[in-house]
């Protein structure tokens, strides 16, 4: 290696850098792990991601303690031994290497990059206590500049104060994320919303002269530590009524006492139900986080009376937030708290460590279930995962076959009534096993279901089966850049659908009849 090379690689300034930089790897490689990994794993062998974190683990110690050496060491001072110029244009080039991998994974992740810099975030109090117990224990002594080492000092505890105040004060405006939406669950009305931190949630409202405060609570015990919030009201309750929405901000819950902010509240929203024989719904499936391409699609629709949400909100549920700003906030947008929502839940609503939350996060009761809006009769069906549970992809926590049967089972028990029927399911399919949907679409056909509304595929197309004259419409969702919403106009004489995209172009334009009796 040649004098300048050498001069170079074991400067004090490039191996610090080297030092910091290095440490951001392993930051940033463990944020990825829930997009990822398991598809990486799947190319080349399990456990290949593992590996390649830990060896950004041993580079980042490895060029910490080189860094540490060169600055401490007064040997090297004047002239650094040349393995010191060697190991540090190792580290380097380890650590440029490693920050290609990070970039290239950060492409693969698509819709998910958004938690790789919210887990990165999450863990960045770590490396930046990393960073302050190095720059301390390494290369604080060797500084003798007065004025520096008093700088340095000042800074630090600044840091520290500041980092101390943010984690028991985080800096965020209290506010409501959006107006509220209302789920029909099938057995009364679930009013959720999302707020911008953590706190408790309520519903005020009045009925047959008596006033109610209904509190997010469990067994008498008040939710405070979400940002998603859901009250259960009673359907007669809310039909043709008024409400507000009212939050406490909760900064820590104690065995004793407990650290609250502001209380903040809403306006109030005037609720109407969906009734009568001519609805006009709004059907939105497969947004995958683009909620404002979604929303331009739908400001061509007009206007409509109810919403059915096909599910597919993001690439997984990894956290909470992704329900309050993908779900919750969204569903909020597009109906303004004032007419009821059908939710199903999508396969990408299965993933995640939030996913087995979602249901009690939204107030609902079951993610398969029926319900009566006017003269027609909805049955929703949750096709959960869309393929088998031992997939990789699933980790393991796929147990969905089961969950299908009871749906199935809960379907054959269902009785046919005088109301025309419609069918909701996030995949048209109903069920990865095929032996689950034929027992499913056997009992659709028995009951004399006119219609599926479903999503999955992000096409829009409709298909009618030329021998029972059932019709499965899927909605478009968001596809390569396009975002195709759609509206259903349900009346005595057929089912109207019509479909279009952002700039309000149509896409499809069908009328379906109802199946005879």
């Amino acid at each position: 290696m040649n004098v300048k090379a050498q001069k170079f690689f074991s400067h004090r300034a490039t191996l610090l850098l080297d030092c910091i930089f290095a440490a951001l790897a392993p930051l940033f490689f463990w944020s990825n792990r829930s997009t990822v990994f398991v598809f990486v794993d799947g190319v080349l062998f399990d456990g290949f991601c593992q590996l390649i974190f830990w060896l950004t683990v041993i580079n980042a110690l490895f060029a910490t303690v080189l860094a540490a050496l060169r600055w401490r060491c007064k040997s090297w001072a004047e002239q650094p031994p040349e393995w010191c110029a060697a190991a540090g244009c190792a580290t380097l080039c380890l650590t440029v290497v490693f920050a290609f991998v990070n970039i290239g994974l950060l492409a693969g992740a698509g819709e998910s990059v958004g938690i790789v810099f919210s887990d990165a975030a999450d863990a960045a109090p770590w490396f930046i206590a990393y960073v302050l117990a190095v720059v301390l224990a390494f290369f604080f002594p060797s500084i003798s500049d007065k004025r520096a080492r008093t700088v340095i000092i000042v800074l630090v505890l600044l840091i520290v104060i500041l980092g101390v105040l943010f984690a028991v004060y985080p800096p965020v405006n209290y506010e409501f994320m959006s107006d509220p939406m209302v789920i029909d669950t099938g057995s009364d009305y679930s009013i959720v919303f999302a707020t911008s931190a953590a706190g408790t949630g309520y519903v005020e409202y009045e009925y047959g002269g008596k006033s109610y405060v209904v509190y997010d609570e469990n067994d008498g015990r008040i939710n405070g530590s979400s940002t998603i919030h859901s009250v259960n009201v009673p359907y007669e309750h809310l039909n043709g009524n008024s409400y507000k929405i009212g939050s406490m901000r909760v900064f820590g819950e104690y065995a004793y006492g407990g650290m609250n902010g502001r209380t903040i509240e809403s306006e109030s929203y005037e609720f109407t139900a969906v009734s009568g024989e001519e609805q006009t719904l709004l059907c939105i499936s497969d947004w995958h986080t683009r909620t404002k391409k979604a929303k331009s699609a739908v400001s061509h629709l007009g206007e409509y009376d109810g919403v059915i949400m096909l599910g597919d909100a993001a690439a997984s549920m990894q956290k909470e937030e992704l329900a309050a700003e993908y779900i919750v906030a969204f569903g909020g947008d597009i109906t303004g708290g004032e007419i009821p929502v059908i939710f199903a839940r999508g396969n990408h609503e299965t993933r995640g460590a939030y996913a087995g939350e979602l249901k009690d996060a939204l107030g609902m009761h079951e993610f398969y279930y029926e319900t009566t809006w006017g003269d027609y009769r909805f049955i929703i069906l949750d096709s959960a995962e869309d393929k088998a549970d031992d997939h990789v992809e699933y980790g393991g926590m796929a147990d969905y076959t089961a969950f299908r049967t009871r749906m199935v089972e809960w379907l054959e028990s269902l009785e046919k009534t005088d109301k025309k029927t419609v069918v909701i399911c996030h995949s048209p399919t109903i069920a990865a096993e095929d032996y689950l949907a034929e027992r499913a679409f056997a009992k659709i056909d028995e009951l004399g279901a006119g219609i599926m509304l479903s999503g999955h595929y992000h096409n829009c197309y409709l298909e009618i089966d030329e021998e029972s004259g059932f019709a499965t419409y899927v909605d478009g969702g968001h596809n390569n850049g396009v975002f195709i919403a759609s509206r259903v106009k349900l009346s005595a004489s057929g089912i109207e659908l019509y479909a279009c995209d952002v700039e309000g172009a149509e896409k499809l334009s069908e009328m379906v009849a109802w199946q005879s009796a």
